[in-house]
């Protein structure tokens, strides 16, 4: 039997409905337009932005907010925040490079001492809000002040000179593999290992099945709170190896560095496309978002913006992808309303 007319434009119609939900809820194709657009604009402007000493310093001041943005992105996608990664770069940082002063013949295990204590934090965090139920703007919002606290309290209004440590620190991070710059490199190695986690692996597919619906991933047997810890440990484990890397670029270490990389991960992450209703967005658009933002901030370095406009900018380009995010949420609700009643014609 041959189908309806109306059942043929119900198929008809189907099909290009699941494609625009696709299109939608990928939207790292968007975020690399995005990042073309910034290019061509900011090298109009200014015409040293896209020569190659320019994109050099974009790609190494970028690389360590790719790898935080990686570690956010993992627990924005189960529908929570962490507010206190830049205070566990400061805490791991300075403990971290402390250890590796006293003990400089252990060698580069001891890189290991930052991303454990990073870890510990994200067990922390996820134990507050995974376990303890404990909204996570709140929980977060605490532990910022709290690890911050104790990052002073450790140094004692001390510093410590990158002078004072040994050579593989600087070189292991600052050096040069085949004439490629190894921090980019580091960055493009999370990112593939952190996207590979979350989309092939049991913990990923959780992240994405609690962030996308709490209630019926729970129904079908997924213990919720130890996902969302594991995925807050996941977050501090990146953030204490960006403590790492973000120590040995620096001329020294105190317990203030890092301030306010909470808002700019957070530009990030959105701008890169992870839905802050979680469940939607991968790794990959988070770490092209740090890219983004990293440009929008060198090139209006490079025009002569004020920090006042820098910080505007960086505001509006959180509020702009929230808004589309929102937009981007209701046309796939509404579209997939529409193919059920199709389907149920």
């Amino acid at each position: 039997m041959t189908a309806t007319p109306v059942k043929a434009a119900v198929l008809g119609d189907s099909r290009p409905s699941r494609f625009r939900v696709a299109a939608l809820q990928n939207r790292v194709l968007g975020v690399l337009a995005f990042l073309v657009v910034l290019f061509v604009f900011f090298g109009a402007l200014a015409p040293n932005f896209a020569n190659f000493d320019n994109i050099n310093t974009i790609a190494l001041n970028a690389s360590i907010l790719v790898v935080v943005a990686c570690a956010e992105a993992t627990v924005v996608l189960t529908r929570n925040y962490d507010l206190s990664v830049g205070s566990v770069v400061a805490l791991a940082s300075y403990v971290g490079f402390d250890v590796i002063r006293l003990h400089p013949g252990a060698g580069p295990i001891l890189a290991a001492v930052p991303m454990a204590l990073g870890a510990l934090c994200g067990a922390v965090n996820g134990a507050l809000v995974g376990y303890s139920g404990v909204p996570s703007v709140i929980a977060t919002l605490g532990t910022m002040s709290i690890f911050r606290g104790l990052a002073y309290v450790y140094a004692a209004g001390r510093q410590i000179d990158l002078k004072d440590l040994p050579d593989w620190v600087d070189k292991g991070v600052n050096g040069h593999v085949l004439g490629l710059a190894v921090l980019p490199l580091i960055a493009v190695v999370v990112a593939a290992l952190a996207g590979f986690l979350l989309r092939y692996l049991p913990l990923g597919r959780q992240i994405y099945a609690v962030g996308s619906n709490p209630q019926a991933a729970a129904f079908y047997g997924l213990n919720a709170p130890s996902v969302v810890f594991r995925a807050y440990v996941l977050c501090g484990l990146l953030t204490g190896l960006a403590a790492f890397l973000f120590g040995a670029r620096v001329t020294y270490v105190v317990p203030y560095l890092a301030q306010g990389l909470e808002l700019t991960v957070l530009a990030a992450v959105v701008i890169g496309g992870v839905s802050v209703l979680g469940g939607s967005g991968n790794v990959v658009g988070a770490a092209i978002g740090a890219v983004a933002i990293t440009a929008i901030d060198n090139g209006l370095v490079l025009i002569g913006a004020s920090d006042f406009a820098r910080q505007f900018m960086q505001g509006a380009a959180i509020v702009a992808a929230v808004v589309v995010d929102a937009f981007v949420q209701r046309r796939v609700g509404e579209i997939v309303r529409a193919m059920q009643r199709a389907g149920r014609r």
